[in-house]
């Protein structure tokens, strides 16, 4: 035991040197009036035998489990407010909590509808456009492919007609004036021999050389022909027809390409107004959208809170005539058919308390009000670090909601901890240690008893107390070490 024998002679003395404070007119002189002022002071406290409810008792703030921000999704040069539902009514879904001017939406929509409609008509231009242009080139690729075919069937016909026959009747030509000049050289032989044979006259034979001149004339001039024919005429005739197909290739190749591109800038303006048109119908939507969203409804039902947000460069709440930001909430709807509060308990209560636990709260603007609820989650984060002791969160769901119950009203939250039978409590200033040792001082007639004590569960206020103690004792509320021999506790 942590207290000697002689600290327990000493302690006995304690009765004493109260008679001695009795007789200054301290306390009462005897015993029994010693003890009667103690516990009038109180110094001393009884330990009770019993049930004991061990409840935790803290204080918290009601709040929805859920709530919605509203926030204005307009181009906040756009977002006047011309109507505010009052602050804390309540709401249900589909409720008008805010108006926003509409005119400029109206005005936006108006000239879009008339800008949709020009485009609409430009767009409707263009593809007539565009398929008169391809109708055009398809039109003169036609006619020049047609030319070029033509050319092209000519050209085989000079290659493989006209020109062989052309060579065929030379070569008979050439033939036949080769022929006539044999036939005239034998006959101006024949006529040589008769003559100097003198059976014809001379100027026949004449003739007869005459006639060789003229059929080596028309030889030569067979030869001639045939010549130009094969090295010049038919080779010339032949690349003249190559080089106009050539020339109609091209054309139909350019015509091609001519047709392409005026098609292509066709079709790009074609694309340039229907993206137009297709971007004024999206803005168009939009500011329909946009003239939609002028008006704010209640989502859920709830009351309405406005938050403090930045408006003309300070913190405040917005009114009628405000321009607000696009998508910074301002106003918010908590939904209070779900009701929570969170409680800070210390970390000597932490231990006590279990998900599911049942706890009575009781709002102080209503004190004849008590609700039920029951302990939803316990914290693992410890918060208050520079508080004296940490305490953590413990969330309390609320059941059976009051219509009268309001955001952020104050609650006392009373949690049923423990419920024991036929226990010993005592009050947690009638406990005391020795190092590790928890001890309780008994108050007798004689003098002042340490007892070695062991305890369990706790409220803050009354210990359990499982071992040292059967009931009925009487216990001092200050430890007489510090009192009486001014030696500090460990």
């Amino acid at each position: 035991m942590a207290i000697t024998t002689g600290k327990k002679s000493a302690i006995t003395g304690a009765v004493a040197l109260l008679a001695v404070y009795a007789a200054f007119s301290l306390l009462p002189a005897s015993n029994e009036d010693i003890e009667k002022s103690l516990f009038q002071q109180p110094i001393v406290a009884r330990a009770d035998q019993g049930t004991f409810d061990i409840a935790i008792i803290e204080s918290g703030i009601l709040e929805a489990r859920r709530s919605v921000t509203l926030a204005s999704e307009l181009p906040s040069n756009k977002a006047k407010i011309i109507f505010l539902k009052q602050e804390g009514a309540p709401v249900n879904p589909g409720d008008v909590i805010v108006k926003f001017d509409r005119s400029p939406f109206v005005e936006d929509i108006a000239k879009l509808t008339a800008e949709l409609s020009d485009a609409r008509a430009a767009l409707a231009q263009a593809e007539e456009e565009l398929q008169l242009t391809i109708q055009q080139g398809k039109a003169n690729t036609e006619s020049i492919t047609h030319d070029l075919e033509v050319a092209r069937l000519k050209h085989n016909k000079l290659k493989d007609a006209e020109l062989p026959l052309r060579r065929a009747k030379s070569r008979n030509d050439l033939q036949a004036a080769e022929q006539k000049y044999r036939l005239a050289r034998k006959k101006a032989s024949s006529m040589k021999d008769l003559l100097d044979q003198g059976f014809t006259k001379r100027h026949e034979y004449e003739q007869a050389k005459v006639a060789i001149d003229a059929a080596g004339a028309e030889l030569e001039l067979a030869k001639q022909q045939d010549h130009l024919l094969d090295e010049m005429i038919a080779p010339g005739e032949l690349r003249q027809s190559e080089l106009k197909l050539s020339e109609l290739e091209r054309k139909v190749a350019e015509q091609k390409k001519v047709s392409q591109h005026k098609m292509a800038l066709k079709n790009a303006a074609l694309i340039r107004l229907n993206h137009r048109y297709d971007e004024l119908k999206k803005s168009l939507k939009s500011a329909e959208a946009m003239l939609d969203k002028t008006v704010l409804t209640a989502p859920v039902p709830g009351f309405v809170v406005y938050k403090k947000v930045s408006v003309q460069g300070e913190m405040r709440k917005v009114q009628v005539g405000d321009s607000v930001w696009q998508h910074n909430g301002f106003i918010v709807l908590p939904d209070m058919s779900e009701i929570i509060t969170d409680l800070k308990i210390r970390e000597t209560d932490i231990a006590q308390l279990e998900v599911g636990q049942t706890a009575l709260v009781r709002p102080q603007a209503y004190p004849n009000m008590l609700l039920e609820g029951r302990v939803e989650t316990i914290g693992t984060l410890a918060t208050g670090k520079n508080e004296e002791m940490p305490r953590f969160l413990v969330r309390v769901a609320i059941n059976g909601i009051d219509p009268k119950l309001r955001p952020g009203m104050t609650v006392r939250a009373r949690i049923q901890a423990a419920h024991l039978k036929d226990v010993v409590r005592v009050p947690v200033e009638a406990v005391f240690y020795s190092g590790d040792q928890a001890v309780s001082f008994l108050w007798k007639m004689n003098g002042i008893e340490p007892v070695e004590i062991e305890t369990g569960s706790s409220d803050g206020h009354f210990v359990v107390v499982t071992k040292g103690l059967t009931g009925g004792e009487k216990l001092l509320l200050h430890d007489p070490r510090k009192v009486l021999l001014d030696e500090p506790s460990s």
